[in-house]
């Protein structure tokens, strides 16, 4: 059962079913849910996960991705990429939030995009708009 606030309290529009494979563009309006194999591109609106069971190989844009399973590849989220405990991923990630819950095994390069960098340990903090320190 999904946790409350969670994209899966409802069951998605799209779904690429265990045992199902997919090759080639997927663009998606609604949140979808992966449990067979995809390879290519995935441009989603909303929200996307990899279940447990699935294995993708793809370029993705999204508002979130949640990982389960396996994903090599890139992806880029607006939001937020989350590595549950059973994901393994292989990927150059970009985002503003990254989670990595315990166990989940991650290897590539994440890069934090979308947020303001924070000042450099001893550098002077700046006013907003001002470009004065304090």
């Amino acid at each position: 059962m999904a946790a409350p606030g969670d994209p899966w309290e409802r069951p998605p529009e799209a779904v690429i079913a265990a045992g199902a494979a997919f090759e080639g563009l997927l663009q998606l309006s609604e949140p979808a849910r992966i449990d067979g194999l995809l390879t290519g591109t995935v441009l989603a609106a909303g929200t996307v996960l990899i279940g447990a069971s699935g294995h993708v190989r793809a370029c993705i844009e999204a508002e979130e991705v949640v990982v389960e399973g396996e994903l090599e590849g890139e992806v880029r989220a607006s939001r937020k990429i989350e590595l549950r405990p059973s994901a393994r991923v292989t990927a150059v990630l970009a985002t503003p939030s990254l989670v990595l819950a315990e166990g989940s095994f991650f290897e590539g390069r994440c890069e934090t995009v979308g947020g303001e960098k924070p000042p450099a340990p001893g550098a002077p903090e700046t006013r907003p708009g001002s470009g004065q320190t304090p």
